[in-house]
């Protein structure tokens, strides 16, 4: 079975995907009301699953986890040739599907089983996309707060996926800082954050818990809705200097 960080890292992906697919408006410009299976019934399948894995690892946590519908619901008519067609998905149904994993990912970030990891303390991960913004935070962190940290590209690969490399070098850290700069952008011009910031930033949420991961966030790079409720600290295009003091005050109330 997968272990519990693997399966989250699942779901803030599956999430990620999911509201990206409800806020596509098509060629119409207008929301779209009902969905393929072949578009979307991969989304339901992986969160039904990701679902019973936390219920078999975490029983006192997801035991009683409502079932994940996975059915499409909407009745489509006969082609010309009288053939029936499968059902289409509705968008409520596909807008409870991003609720549910909004919850399975809160209740795991609040809940005292989501401990932090203790192979090795007082350890930060840093995470990042392409701008160097993070060599002067990883630089502040260790000699000025006297924390050691972990970059994931400073370690060997020791012949690892990179998911795996990602979940061994989380195991020896307990707690993150992600720097959120805006590296890409999206289709209407917006600057948004490499994909594997996004992914990471679900990844610990559910390994450390909320209290346990600072984002550190480049103005004007667009916040997606699923991690909007996250607590960020704001730095103006490149001067990430301007969040070194409440950084400095986050990490001092997480490790005294």
């Amino acid at each position: 079975m997968a272990s519990v960080a693997t399966t989250m890292a699942k779901l803030a992906g599956l999430k990620k995907a999911i509201d990206r697919t409800l806020t596509d408006s098509g060629s119409h410009k207008v929301p779209i009301r009902i969905f393929s299976p072949d578009d979307v019934e991969a989304y339901f399948v992986g969160v039904a699953n990701a679902v019973e894995e936390l219920r078999e690892a975490l029983p006192d946590l997801y035991g009683d986890f409502p079932d994940v519908k996975e059915a499409p619901e909407c009745a489509m008519t006969s082609g010309s040739d009288g053939q029936s067609r499968p059902n289409w998905y509705y968008r409520r149904q596909l807008e409870r599907l991003s609720r549910n994993v909004d919850q399975v990912i809160e209740i795991r970030s609040n809940s005292e089983l989501a401990a932090p990891a203790t192979a090795a303390p007082r350890r930060v991960f840093i995470s990042h996309g392409r701008a160097k913004d993070w060599y002067e935070v990883q630089s502040f962190i260790e000699r000025d707060l006297k924390l050691a940290t972990l970059e994931l590209a400073q370690e060997p690969n020791k012949g690892l996926t990179v998911l795996g490399k990602l979940e061994e070098a989380a195991n020896q850290c307990d707690s993150a800082v992600i720097v959120m700069t805006g590296d890409d952008k999206d289709e209407s011009g917006q600057l948004r954050a490499r994909e594997n910031v996004m992914h990471e930033i679900g990844y610990f949420q559910g390994k450390y818990g909320l209290a346990r991961v600072v984002v550190l966030h480049e103005e004007g790079v667009n916040i997606p809705s699923n991690i909007q409720g996250l607590v960020y600290i704001p730095f103006p295009q490149g001067f990430i200097e301007a969040a070194k003091a409440v950084l400095m005050r986050e990490l001092n109330t997480i490790y005294g």
